[in-house]
């Protein structure tokens, strides 16, 4: 399988990059990096320091959009920390960013392998839509786009009623749910059911050591912010699921919906509504994940990442 991850790291996403490494079955082509859960020159650093932890130096890394394409740009380095992996520090990378730009990069690599590209997306989806909007006839070439977005039922974890990742650039999100192109929505409903413990980290005694200790490191501070602020014990791993359901998609159960995101309300604004029971009459544009086998899933990561 042949995957784009368009991310920015980010915990949950820095352990989405060694599930990544820890699945065979996926080909990575390609990482392009945006803001979000920090800076994008913070994302950035971020993502060449991992591609080297993890032996994936041969990966070309574009550095993408540095602002969503119209709201103002946000950053959560309250639950990240000031460099975006929470207590981990990791040896300055000696791996250097592609030379051509993130959106650029997704669309050689898709026009070079037409249909055959899933896109991961575990950020905002700035750099996706960047590219549709410079290639227009880019959408009928990606087979898939996997994107850890939304809520649907669940509680927000940016405002009460939306999602971080939509939050950051819901104008973008709006370009992919209405690009026509295959579209699976993994929300809150679904990853924050699969928090991660320091009774997971002990079964991960077999792992590799640096790899073990930066799963320590950056997780002890995103659990630190998940009890503090949202009363949490562990940290809901996002991205990880996302990543997984590529090559084990029966982890979770999906519903195919209607799904629109909002643009122009104050109080709801970034909400992604679904349309179940389609009072709209419109033809469903995402496949939505909505239940998750939990202990599939987390017995999926652990074992992984005990093998590398």
């Amino acid at each position: 399988m042949k995957v784009i991850l368009d991310t920015d790291p980010g915990i949950d996403d820095a352990l989405a990059f060694i599930l990544l490494k820890a699945m065979p079955e996926v080909q990575l082509m390609g990482i392009t990096v945006t803001h979000g859960n920090t800076t994008v020159d913070k994302c950035a650093t971020n993502a060449l320091q991992l591609v080297e932890l993890l032996g994936m130096r041969e990966i070309p890394v574009a550095v993408g959009a540095s602002h969503p394409l119209i709201k103002e740009l946000s950053i959560a380095e309250e639950t990240h920390g000031g460099t975006g992996l929470g207590y981990a520090v990791l040896p300055k990378s000696t791996v250097t960013p592609a030379s051509i730009s993130a959106a650029n990069l997704i669309i050689d690599l898709v026009s070079a392998n037409p249909n055959e590209i899933t896109l991961l997306c575990i950020g905002p989806v700035t750099n996706v839509a960047l590219a549709l909007l410079k290639e227009p006839g880019l959408a009928s070439k990606i087979k898939n786009i996997v994107s850890m977005a939304g809520t649907i039922h669940h509680p927000g974890n940016a405002t009460p009623s939306a999602e971080y990742n939509v939050f950051c650039d819901p104008h973008a999100f709006d370009i992919l749910l209405h690009s026509g192109i295959d579209l699976t929505i993994v929300p809150l409903d679904v990853t924050y059911k699969c928090l991660f413990t320091k009774t997971h980290l002990a079964r991960m005694a077999s792992a590799k050591g640096s790899i073990l200790n930066f799963i320590d490191r950056s997780t002890s501070f995103y659990m630190e912010f998940h009890s503090e602020y949202q009363g949490i014990e562990g940290c809901a791993i996002n991205d990880p699921l996302a990543a997984a359901i590529l090559v084990k998609p029966e982890l979770v159960k999906f519903r195919e919906y209607y799904v629109d995101v909002e643009l122009r309300a104050e109080k709801t604004n970034a909400k992604l509504s679904a349309d179940h029971f389609s009072a709209l009459n419109r033809k469903p544009n995402a496949k939505v994940a909505m239940e998750v086998d939990v202990e599939g899933f987390m017995d999926f990561f652990i074992e992984r990442v005990n093998a590398l």
